[in-house]
């Protein structure tokens, strides 16, 4: 099970390539306490020192996420193409984020489109980016 996780295999494609329905994959994830850890993505491959504060999960063992300083305030996105071309709800959320940015809250924003308004480090303090999965747009299992 690590060894599939560490190379970047879903629940769903453990549990068809194991012949196991999706949830007794999560539930041996669960017992073998493999719990997704949150890395910072690094623009730069490592020239600069650079923090965008933007993160994605994985299942490696250090996790790179520490709790906002401020009270924090979770906006989950819609994901793409969800309401015409999503611009419309994007604008919404952004809308959204920046009123609780004006009343000093620390916006996490949670999507799975990385052409979202809420990437952008002026409308959210902090960014989780989840891949769909292969039903187009949904977020993957819960860990």
């Amino acid at each position: 099970m690590s060894r599939a996780r560490s190379w970047g295999l879903s629940d769903d494609q453990i549990a068809q390539s194991w012949a196991i329905s999706p949830q007794k994959v999560a539930d041996l994830r669960e017992e073998n306490q493999l719990h997704r850890v949150y890395k910072e993505v690094d623009p730069s491959a490592g020239e600069f020192d650079e923090y965008p504060h933007r993160f994605y999960a994985t299942f490696e063992t250090e996790n790179e996420s520490d709790a906002t300083a401020g009270p924090p305030a979770l906006i989950v996105g819609d994901g793409p193409r969800k309401l015409g071309n999503s611009t419309a709800n994007d604008y919404v959320l952004a809308m959204i984020a920046r009123e609780l940015k004006h009343h000093q809250y620390q916006v996490v924003s949670h999507s799975n489109n990385p052409n979202s308004l809420l990437m952008t480090q002026w409308l959210s303090d902090k960014v989780y980016l989840e891949p769909g999965d292969r039903r187009g747009g949904r977020f993957g299992r819960p860990a």
